[in-house]
């Protein structure tokens, strides 16, 4: 009858710590979050300040993921450009037909359009040489009784030229009769002045006009960084078991109280964003190996929580983790440390 009454309750036992287990891990584990507005130079240094655990009040938070957004801004500026272009004429409108109306620019990241100024056109001669011509000028003389040059000008100025005689052209235009004879009494005469002037030869022009606009861009203004962080669940804790009178089930729950107490390991693995409690180990103060090898197939981050006294005695020493037939060294530092295999 003793037997049975100590199985029963050895098995009300187990089903009360399943049950709290259970009730522990269904929990919603609380979240935080930081928001930061940095300049783009600091990206890279506040990343590197950010923590992997922090602390607030009495929970601990474990970093989840860190997510940024660019804050974008438009830049504008005013642009003036000048194009030149060899033309052969100087008729302003044949000239603007030369020239694009609009002109796309892309500059230092900042693109727009400009638009053809048409009054800032300039036409100057950009090729040209001088070449000599000659010029005429006709003098007209009527009824002129003799037909010679004493009284005819040999040069005459006219507009700052100097026109020289060249060929005189006399005309009868009237006769008398002299001792049975006709001869000439008036004369009309043509006198041809020839001259020589210069003048410019244009053979090419250059045409100058300017281009206005508004250039845009988009640049980042600064970086907003949101870092997430996941509460990190509490290690079990130890729940007091209900008073029992019976003297052979009080040696089975102070058996299990010491069996749990001897446990001087927790080894935790990190799934689906939370610490799972995966085994419990011991170990002694000659043996160094802490096998971590899991029931279960969990992911390869792994928490190892060593008790206070087993801490202060292994602290500085060497120990050898194991993990399935992999092992490998590392000194205690910490009393709860991370390890990935």
């Amino acid at each position: 009858m003793n037997k049975i009454r100590v199985v029963g309750l050895g098995m009300l036992l187990s089903a009360y710590l399943l049950s709290t287990n259970c009730l522990a891990n269904t929990n919603k584990l609380k979240t935080h979050e930081e928001i930061k507005t940095i300049s783009v130079e600091s990206r890279d240094n506040y990343k590197n300040t950010i923590e992997n655990e922090i602390s607030i009040g009495n929970e601990k938070y474990k970093l989840k993921d860190i997510k940024e957004q660019e804050n974008k801004v438009n830049l504008t500026k005013d642009k003036e450009i000048q194009e030149t272009k060899i033309v052969n004429t100087n008729e302003k409108y044949l000239v603007l037909n030369q020239f694009e109306t609009k002109k796309q620019i892309e500059e230092d990241g900042y693109i727009g359009s400009l638009e053809l100024q048409i009054d800032s056109l300039d036409i100057k001669v950009n090729n040209s040489y001088t070449e000599q011509y000659k010029v005429t000028i006709t003098k007209n003389y009527n009824n002129v009784t003799q037909n010679e040059l004493n009284n005819i000008p040999k040069t005459i100025e006219q507009n700052g030229t100097t026109y020289y005689l060249t060929n005189p052209v006399w005309n009868v235009t009237q006769t008398q009769a002299v001792d049975g004879e006709t001869i000439p009494s008036l004369y009309s005469g043509v006198m041809n002045y020839e001259g020589v002037k210069e003048r410019t030869i244009v053979t090419s022009y250059i045409a100058t006009a300017n281009y206005k606009g508004t250039l845009e861009k988009e640049t980042i203004e600064n970086i907003t960084i949101k870092t997430n962080y996941e509460e990190i669940p509490q290690e079990e804790k130890e729940y007091n078991l209900p008073a029992v009178t019976t003297a052979s089930t009080g040696i089975i729950i102070c058996s299990g109280i010491i069996l749990l107490k001897r446990k001087n390991i927790k080894v935790y693995n990190y799934k689906d964003g939370i610490w799972q409690l995966v085994k419990r180990i011991n170990i002694s103060d000659n043996e160094r190996i802490i096998d971590i090898t899991p029931i279960m197939p969990t992911t390869s981050k792994y928490k190892i929580c060593l008790s206070k006294k087993l801490y202060d005695k292994l602290v500085g020493e060497n120990v050898t983790i194991k993990h399935y037939d992999q092992q490998f060294s590392y000194v205690i530092k910490d009393r709860k440390f991370e390890i990935f295999v």
